[in-house]
C-alpha cells in the first residue's frame, strides 16, 4: 500500500510538471495551433457545397419470376447463380455499378450550364480534370470525348474513360460520387449521386436508374422475347401465304365462269388443298404465338420507381464550427505532444 501510494504521488507530481511545462510554453501552443485553425477554416470556406440526389425503387417479386432471369445477366459479370432475398439485392446493385451500365450513362448528353454535352465531359469540366492533366504527356492534356464508340477510342480516350468511371464508382482509397444500397427489412433499393452541381447529381441519378431498368428487363426476358419474335414472324408469314392462296382461288373461279375442264378442276383442288394446309398451320402457329406472348408477359419483370430526386436539393456545406474545433484540437494536441516529448527527452538526458 505504501509503494502504491508513493507511485501514485510520483504520477501526480509528474502530471503537474507536464502541465506547468505546457503553461510555461503557451506561446508554442499558440504558434503551432494557429496554422491548423487557419487551414481548416480556409478549407471549410473554399470547399464547394455538394448535392446528394437519391432515388429509391423496388423489384417486382410477387409472382416469384421477377428475378428468375437474373442468373443469365449476372453470369456475364461473373457473379454466379441467383440465390434469394439479400443476395439478389446485392447482385442487382452490383449490376447497377457495372462498367456497361455506367459507361452508357457517361455518354448520355445532358444540358448543364446552358451547354449540352456528354456527362463524361461535364465531369471533366466540373472537377477541373484539365488542370490535373495539364502536365500529362500521354494525350490527356485538353482531352474531351467527341464520340461514344468505345472500339474507336484511342489509348488516351480509354484511359480517360476509366478515370471517369473511377470518379463515379470510387475505389478503396477514393470515395466515389455514385453509391448504391438497400433496406434489409423492406428490400427497397436506392441509388444516389453526390456532386458539386445540383443538376448533374439529379440527371445522372435518373439516367443510371433508367439504364439499369431497361437492361435488367431486356436481359431477363431475352430468351422469351426471341421465341415471341420467331412465332410472330411465322404467324404473319402464314397469314400472308393463306391470303395469297385465297386470292388466287377467287381469281381462278372468276376467270373460269363456272366452266371447268379436268385440268382446271385439278388446279382448283390444289388451291383448296393449299388453303386448308396453310389454315391448319396458321391455327397451330397462332396457338403457339399466344403461348409465347403469355409466357413473355408472365416472365417480364419490372423495376418500380418509388421516389426520384427533384429540385431543390439541400446543399451539404462544410461546417465552419466543426472545422474550427478540429483545427484547435489538432493544433493543441500536437503542440502539447511536442512540449511533453521535449521535456521527457531533457529529463532523461539530464539524469
Amino acid at each position: 500500500m505504501e509503494e502504491q501510494g508513493i507511485t501514485l504521488k510520483d504520477l501526480i507530481v509528474k502530471i503537474q510538471e507536464y502541465f506547468w511545462e505546457v503553461i510555461r510554453y503557451w506561446k508554442w501552443v499558440l504558434v503551432i495551433t494557429i496554422p491548423f485553425v487557419i487551414f481548416f477554416i480556409y478549407k471549410a470556406f473554399s470547399t464547394p457545397p455538394t448535392y446528394l440526389a437519391e432515388l429509391t425503387f423496388m423489384v417486382n417479386e410477387d409472382d416469384g419470376n421477377a428475378l428468375g432471369g437474373m442468373s443469365a445477366i449476372l453470369g456475364q459479370f461473373g457473379f454466379g447463380g441467383v440465390g434469394g432475398g439479400k443476395n439478389n439485392l446485392d447482385k442487382i446493385l452490383e449490376l447497377a455499378k457495372s462498367r456497361r451500365i455506367v459507361q452508357e450513362v457517361l455518354f448520355e448528353k445532358i444540358s448543364l450550364n446552358n451547354k449540352e454535352d456528354y456527362i463524361a465531359n461535364h465531369l471533366i469540366d466540373t472537377y477541373d480534370f484539365h488542370e490535373e492533366w495539364a502536365e500529362d504527356t500521354t494525350g490527356l492534356d485538353g482531352f474531351r470525348f467527341d464520340h461514344d464508340s468505345l472500339p474507336a477510342f484511342s489509348r488516351s480516350g480509354k484511359r480517360a474513360l476509366k478515370i471517369m468511371y473511377g470518379k463515379l464508382i470510387g475505389s478503396k482509397d477514393i470515395e466515389g460520387l455514385y453509391k448504391t444500397g438497400y433496406d434489409e427489412v423492406t428490400g427497397i433499393m436506392r441509388l444516389h449521386v453526390k456532386t458539386i452541381n445540383e443538376s448533374l447529381s439529379i440527371q445522372t441519378t435518373k439516367l443510371l436508374y433508367g439504364r439499369l431498368s431497361k437492361f435488367y428487363v431486356t436481359k431477363t426476358v431475352e430468351k422469351q422475347q426471341q421465341t415471341y419474335n420467331v412465332m410472330k414472324n411465322k404467324v404473319d408469314s402464314l397469314r400472308i401465304l393463306m391470303l395469297q392462296k385465297e386470292s388466287a382461288l377467287a381469281v381462278f373461279k372468276d376467270s373460269n365462269l363456272g366452266l371447268y375442264t379436268k385440268k382446271a378442276q385439278l388446279q382448283e383442288s390444289r388451291l383448296m388443298r393449299d388453303i386448308r394446309l396453310y389454315n391448319e398451320m396458321y391455327l397451330v402457329s397462332l396457338k403457339n404465338f399466344e403461348i409465347a406472348d403469355f409466357s413473355l408477359r408472365n416472365e417480364t419483370p419490372f423495376i418500380q420507381l418509388i421516389d426520384e430526386p427533384i429540385i431543390p436539393l439541400k446543399p451539404d456545406v462544410e461546417s465552419k464550427l466543426r472545422s474550427l474545433i478540429l483545427g484547435l484540437f489538432l493544433g493543441v494536441f500536437i503542440a502539447v505532444l511536442l512540449i511533453i516529448t521535449r521535456k521527457t527527452y531533457y529529463d532523461v538526458m539530464g539524469a
